[in-house]
């Protein structure tokens, strides 16, 4: 995904290490429990900056399995 930081997940369910290969273990574990809590629908909508307008969660659906193909004018989601 353009625009994601994966460094930030570094921190969510044990404390960093210096081994790298456990800190990619964690990552991919943490975005692996991310997709089940997704593909359960287990997720709350976010709210609009705290209001309580909350927002559109359509595009979670395209966070995983989904790749984009370049185009001339647009790009192609299959």
């Amino acid at each position: 995904m353009v625009n994601s930081n994966y460094y930030a997940m570094d921190l969510l369910y044990v404390l960093p290490t210096h081994i790298q290969a456990a800190r990619a273990g964690n990552a991919v574990h943490a975005i692996l429990l991310y997709r089940r809590k997704l593909d359960r629908e287990e997720i709350k909508p976010a709210d609009l900056l705290g209001s309580t307008i909350p927002l559109c969660s359509a595009q979670w659906e395209r966070m995983f399995n989904t790749s984009r193909i370049p185009g001339e004018e647009t790009d192609d989601l299959p």
